[in-house]
């Protein structure tokens, strides 16, 4: 899922990422092998962390968006915007820990499970009431009391982690 997305990501992105001997490259290339080693560490001190063994890839992109992400299968993207915001290496850490941290945490397979669930059960209301009103009310319910709380929760979470 996470390699899927990423090669769409590269070609939505395309002409905008920059090269690999950019400055901005070398700087998250570096900050972000940091990273790597010091979630291992704490993965093999934790439990609960599961660190995936695929290769970490590092992609800048010139943009006028300040953000960072990461998908699943460590591949790390950070918009260009970004570096108005993140003056030196420890704040560029701060925020690229803070993304490796949902990895490590698995918040995009937590996502996953909880919308198929939900989409299950949407589709059984849909099935017992064909006019879709109680789909409709449940997709509203689940919004609001599963996808919000899970999220903030999973924002403190990776704050904690990273």
């Amino acid at each position: 899922m996470g390699d899927r997305e990423y090669h769409r990501m590269l070609q939505q992105f395309q002409g905008d990422i920059l090269p690999s001997d950019h400055t901005a490259c070398r700087t998250v290339r570096r900050v972000g092998e940091r990273l790597r080693m010091a979630s291992r560490t704490f993965a093999e001190s934790n439990p609960t962390a599961r660190l995936s063994t695929a290769p970490h890839t590092f992609t800048v992109v010139r943009s006028e968006q300040a953000n960072a992400f990461v998908l699943p299968n460590n591949h790390v993207f950070v918009l260009t915007g970004l570096f108005r915001y993140v003056k030196n290496e420890d704040e560029l850490v701060a925020v690229l820990g803070h993304e490796m941290a949902h990895n490590l945490a698995r918040h995009a397979g937590e996502k996953i499970s909880g919308n198929l669930v939900l989409g299950m059960l949407g589709r059984l209301l849909y099935f017992l009431d064909g006019s879709g009103v109680l789909s409709l009310f449940f997709s509203q319910f689940g919004a609001l009391f599963h996808e919000l709380p899970n999220s903030r929760e999973a924002e403190c979470e990776a704050d904690h982690i990273g």
